[in-house]
């Protein structure tokens, strides 16, 4: 990830870039992101409350992730 950040403060730099930029905008609209490095760490983050993924794993268990929100 960018400067060695984690895949889920990678995506909260993203969002908060969004915010820094639009301020007024930012509470009206959902923006998510998703990231996964090369170790497969994933992570995710959004504007709004409600964003959502799903993973599946090498066991074959699927998993649905609630992400992490500013707002």
């Amino acid at each position: 990830m960018r400067q060695g950040l984690s895949p889920e403060d990678a995506c909260k730099q993203a969002v908060e870039r969004i915010i820094k930029k639009k301020p007024e905008t930012a509470k009206n609209i959902q923006v998510g992101f998703l990231a996964m490095n090369k170790q497969g760490e994933y992570g995710a983050y959004s504007l709004q409350q409600g964003f959502s993924f799903a993973v599946c794993d090498e066991k074959d268990q699927n998993q649905l992730i609630k992400g992490k929100s500013v707002y």
